[in-house]
């Protein structure tokens, strides 16, 4: 199926299918468009040769060019295949862009991943996070006196907004504290972090106008080692928290609090997109070499044919 199926169209903008998100058309998105392409042809023209490759094969959905996981298994050596078009394969993969999910796990393969990791609903995410790292990040929005973050539980919604409790509560929705990660020059900084087996491979970190907090608009980004970034005791728990959370390879959003200095997990996502737009070519390329160096040994090196 034509990529350009995976998406519907109409003279205001599109609507992303597997997640509902609905981008409007706007120098920015042209201009995001632009970038992606020549991440993609760079990706492409690094690694043309298509022989000799471990084939990965996806279930249900393959990996679309716009997520991180394409360039890293690309990188790694890999070919992906859907498990539309082919059942045998060397690495299964579960890959679909939903919240809450169900494939049966297939037995016939050297390694599957992520077909455990079935529930990313962001309820069960903080609730997973407390268990783990013995502190809240939800809130109770009927007795809470103060700024709270209102999200959806929906993977990639990107509605959040702040409210002043005590409310009632809606539907569908999680209340959550206000974390301050705001830098000296009025940016919010997140900690993108993509995950391998539960540790972190690198950590990317963007930034964008505070006004803009809950876009997913970046206006800065950077890449950094974890080790620069988390506590050894930090790895530990983040490592933990994958392991809970059935989550073998996919990004972590984390947010570290200036007033009581704690880091706070507020994402998981098994479907991570990326590399960063707002990362330059050079440093969106080194980045998925850096993953996927990890990627080959944790996986492809490990297992035998």
């Amino acid at each position: 199926m034509s990529w350009r199926k995976d998406f519907h169209w109409s003279w205001k903008g599109v609507v992303y299918k597997e997640t509902g998100a609905n981008i409007r058309f706007s120098k920015a998105l042209f201009y995001d468009i632009y970038r992606w392409a020549v991440y993609t042809l760079a990706e492409k023209a690094r690694n043309p040769w298509p022989f000799g490759r471990k084939v990965v094969v996806c279930f249900p959905e393959t990996i679309r060019p716009w997520y991180l996981l394409w360039g890293v298994i690309t990188q790694a050596g890999g070919k992906i295949q859907s498990a539309k078009r082919i059942q045998k394969g060397l690495v299964a993969i579960h890959f679909l862009d939903h919240t809450m999910t169900k494939t049966e796990k297939p037995s016939d393969y050297a390694l599957a991943l992520n077909f455990d990791c079935n529930d990313i609903r962001k309820s069960h995410v903080s609730n997973v996070f407390k268990d783990v790292f013995g502190y809240d990040l939800m809130v109770d929005p009927s007795i809470y006196d103060g700024n709270m973050v209102v999200k959806s539980e929906d993977n990639g919604a990107h509605d959040g907004y702040i409210v002043k409790g005590p409310l009632g509560a809606k539907k569908g929705f999680v209340y959550q504290k206000v974390i301050d990660n705001r830098s000296p020059d009025n940016h919010v900084a997140d900690f993108r972090c993509p995950t391998l087996f539960g540790r972190p491979t690198l950590v990317f970190i963007k930034e964008r106008p505070e006004s803009q907090r809950f876009e997913n608009l970046n206006t800065k980004c950077r890449v950094e080692k974890p080790t620069n970034i988390f506590s050894t005791e930090e790895l530990e728990n983040i490592s933990r928290f994958c392991q809970k959370m059935h989550l073998d390879f996919g990004g972590l959003d984390i947010l570290r609090d200036a007033g009581d200095g704690r880091i706070y997990i507020v994402d998981v996502n098994k479907t991570d997109m990326g590399p960063p737009l707002a990362l330059p070519l050079r440093e969106k390329l080194r980045a998925t070499d850096i993953i996927a160096k990890k990627f080959k040994a944790a996986v492809f090196d490990k297992i035998k044919e």
